[in-house]
């Protein structure tokens, strides 16, 4: 039996309840009735062996008990299998109180990086098994640049790569259920879109009198249902929080499996316009984002501006070793992001 873990020991290895190093990355957590899950890519087999996506659960955040696999490879699409070398990216689950439904959204790949489309899947329980219900590009929408050939994007609506689901705690349609968004990487990486979900969170709110089932957001849709921020920045790992009704997003480059400089970007609203202000690790002398890229923030006590920021420190050539840096996140007074560097530390320590 492992040993009760009582801290975080960021870009170690990190075992499960039984002994093995917990393979969740580009993932995220959600807390359900007192209880944490924790999904993300299954890489324990390499980036070519995909075995799909993972679930881990935990009371106390140190100690992570195997779950299983929650969306295996072998359940999706058949465009994502075979010859195609199909796998799903980052992916984020939420709950929809209204439906009662686990609700997961990824980034649908293949080789060659062109497919760059949006996978959902359904579930009754939080371990799974989950339904993949459709692949699909949410928006379609052409930039002054033209859309982007590799991709497809003129016949297939913009591309749709990293991504992140955010649940605000606002019912602005006063229906019942908190407004959801997905925030992900458009436009060939080059502009961050982020799009308001319908009540079932399956698919992306649209203006009545739409008849198809899944119907794409157009250009006249902007501003009102979705929108384009950081335009042409070229960034991605879209990380959201929200503190005292600010909106708080942390983004990387794109500089492939190599870690970058981390900026984090506030607004008043969910759809923006987000404002960057800067780098929020400190003393991160080789700007890095202490070697690690962004995949959630986690609330411990969001009154207060207490989080653990999330991210994977990547090791391509065993992609299955990569390891986890949770570090813990801070926000001061006048809305400021803190990220500092700790070799092992606990909640207590960090939040006392």
């Amino acid at each position: 039996m492992e040993m009760q873990r009582k801290a975080f020991v960021p870009g170690r290895l990190w075992p499960d309840h039984r002994g093995q190093h917990i393979s969740a990355h580009g993932g995220g957590i959600l807390k359900h009735e007192g209880k944490y899950y924790w999904y993300g890519e299954d890489n324990s087999q390499g980036y070519l062996n995909h075995v799909g996506v993972s679930c881990y659960s935990s009371k106390d955040l140190y100690n992570w008990t195997y779950e299983g696999t929650a969306l295996k490879q072998e359940n999706l699409p058949e465009e994502l299998q075979g010859r195609h070398d199909g796998r799903i990216e980052r992916p984020k689950v939420i709950y929809n109180s209204k439906t009662r439904k686990f609700v997961m959204w990824m980034h649908a790949e293949r080789s060659g990086y062109a497919f760059s489309s949006a996978g959902v899947a359904v579930s009754d329980n939080p371990t799974g098994p989950f339904e993949f219900l459709f692949v699909d590009r949410p928006v379609a929408f052409e930039p002054d640049e033209g859309f982007d050939a590799h991709t497809g994007e003129w016949e297939l609506g913009n591309s749709f790569r990293d991504m992140h689901l955010f649940v605000d705690d606002e019912d602005a349609n006063g229906d019942g259920v908190n407004d959801a968004y997905v925030m992900y990487a458009s436009e060939a990486n080059w502009t961050l879109y982020i799009v308001r979900l319908n009540d079932e969170y399956t698919w992306v709110d649209l203006p009545a009198g739409t008849t198809r089932i899944r119907p794409q957001c157009k250009a006249e849709h902007l501003g009102s249902v979705w929108s384009r921020q950081l335009i042409r920045r070229m960034r991605e790992a879209p990380t959201p929080f929200k503190y005292r009704g600010n909106y708080y997003l942390i983004t990387s480059a794109c500089t492939g499996w190599n870690p970058n400089q981390a900026e984090y970007a506030i607004s008043d609203h969910p759809l923006g316009d987000y404002l960057v202000k800067g780098d929020p690790c400190i003393d991160d002398t080789e700007r890095t984002t202490f070697d690690s890229q962004s995949t959630f923030v986690l609330p411990i006590d969001a009154d207060k501006g207490r989080f653990i920021y999330i991210g994977d420190r990547w090791i391509p050539d065993e992609l299955g070793k990569s390891t986890h840096v949770w570090l813990p996140l801070t926000i001061d007074q006048d809305g400021s992001v803190s990220i500092r560097w700790h070799d092992q530390w606990s909640l207590e320590d960090a939040y006392s």
